[in-house]
């Protein structure tokens, strides 16, 4: 694959996957807060939003490896079952039905993300 071609499409895609995301991020905030609360002690949680970056674009670049719909939505499902069953398994009270939920929501965010970027023949 023409490097070029990487950077043009994963900008553009990387930017299309926080714009899908913004909702379930707002409307898994407060349940997201406060379990990170428990983990952290009490700890309120701080982002730190200059590590974004780097994790849109692995994700516009796992998009762009995907030949189909359903390999797209496992694909998303995966990667964020990885990230979210490993926090299951390290923390304490990281739950089980956030892990679920958001694994899910990697499936569909991936499956939503395709879909544009195809209308959008960034695909």
């Amino acid at each position: 694959m023409d490097p070029l071609y990487l950077v043009r499409s994963l900008v553009p895609l990387a930017l299309l996957f926080v714009i899908i995301d913004i909702p379930w991020l707002w409307v898994s905030s407060a349940y997201v807060q406060e379990m990170v609360k428990k983990i952290q002690g009490g700890m309120p949680m701080r982002l730190r939003w200059e590590t974004a970056p780097p994790v849109y674009l692995a994700l516009a670049y796992l998009l762009l490896q995907t030949q189909s719909t359903i390999q797209t939505f496992f694909v998303g499902l995966a990667t964020y079952a990885v990230y979210d069953f490993t926090n299951l398994s390290t923390l304490t009270n990281y739950t089980v039905e956030f892990a679920i939920a958001d694994s899910l929501w990697g499936g569909i965010l991936f499956s939503i993300v395709r879909y544009v970027a195809i209308r959008l023949n960034l695909m």
